[in-house]
């Protein structure tokens, strides 16, 4: 789980982060799940307590990539929870922070079920 904070507004929108999350999974080796519904699931609020924004929703094969964005506070909070070997979440993550160039960014993270920790990393230049 990472927040991005200082995303421009402007790089909030619904068919962006639709965008980034499909390359995000392409970046991660992981794979969209088919279901019945749409997948990902894209929906807007266009004003709200957080000033609006958006979420995308994508069902993996081996779990899930969320992302749910606020104008208001030009931050994104992005989640990626997968059980595959060969998938990579922190490639993911780059590609969300590449594409929405955040100017910083706090990671929550757990692996092997042994909690290691919260990151403050640097944002990487686009």
């Amino acid at each position: 789980m990472a927040t991005l904070y200082g995303c421009r507004a402007d790089l909030l929108d619904d068919k962006l982060l639709l965008n980034v999350t499909l390359k995000a999974i392409r970046n991660a080796n992981m794979q969209l799940a088919k279901t019945k519904m749409p997948n990902p699931l894209v929906y807007k609020v266009p004003d709200d307590i957080m000033g609006g924004g958006v979420s995308v929703n994508a069902l993996i094969t081996t779990s899930h990539l969320t992302v749910h964005t606020s104008r208001l506070y030009e931050a994104a909070e992005f989640d990626c929870a997968t059980c595959g070997c060969d998938s990579n979440p922190w490639a993911a993550l780059e590609t969300f922070k590449r594409g929405l160039r955040p100017t910083s960014v706090t990671i929550h993270y757990q692996h092997d079920e042994q909690q290691l920790g919260v990151l403050s990393v640097p944002v990487i230049k686009a």
